[in-house]
């Protein structure tokens, strides 16, 4: 992406796979959408789930929605795949998930973001001050039927 650098560092808690992801998504304008999302626990399960959520999100990114929008059709989706697969389907529903999703318009140099259940994303200033933005907290995604909270960050 040419609208911005892009840097991370991944230390996972403990060794194994697990349900931890982020992207860099293009969007239509020069915008991009960054993500960061984590599922509850380790091993295939919460790896596929991840898979999962992350194949949806790059799909909810194409329809060019709010970031508020996007979490609740990944939170409908959730409550979908526990229906499908919970106790009752003979399988691990999704015991919890949150993400961060955000639309950054270098031409505006807005930044639109959403949260649910995720920790809120630190800024890293041009003379490399950190700050830690402070959004509405939604909740994790699953609930089903709650509110996410769109907020504007100039950067």
């Amino acid at each position: 992406q040419s609208a911005l650098d892009v840097a991370y560092r991944y230390l996972p808690a403990e060794s194994g796979v697990g349900g931890d992801w982020f992207d860099v998504i293009p969007l239509p304008g020069a915008r991009v959408a960054l993500v960061v999302g984590d599922v509850v626990g380790h091993g295939l399960h919460a790896a596929a789930t991840m898979g999962r959520l992350r194949t949806a999100v790059h799909n909810f990114s194409t329809l060019d929605l709010a970031p508020d929008e996007i979490l609740s059709h990944l939170d409908d989706l959730i409550a979908r795949i526990d229906q499908d697969e919970g106790p009752d389907g003979g399988s691990e529903g999704i015991t919890g998930a949150t993400c961060l999703y955000a639309i950054y318009d270098p031409v505006t140099r807005r930044c639109a973001v959403a949260r649910a259940g995720h920790p809120p994303p630190a800024l890293v200033g041009p003379d490399g001050s950190v700050e830690f933005l402070d959004l509405p907290a939604g909740p994790p995604l699953g609930l089903g039927g709650l509110p996410f909270e769109t907020a504007e960050v100039e950067l």
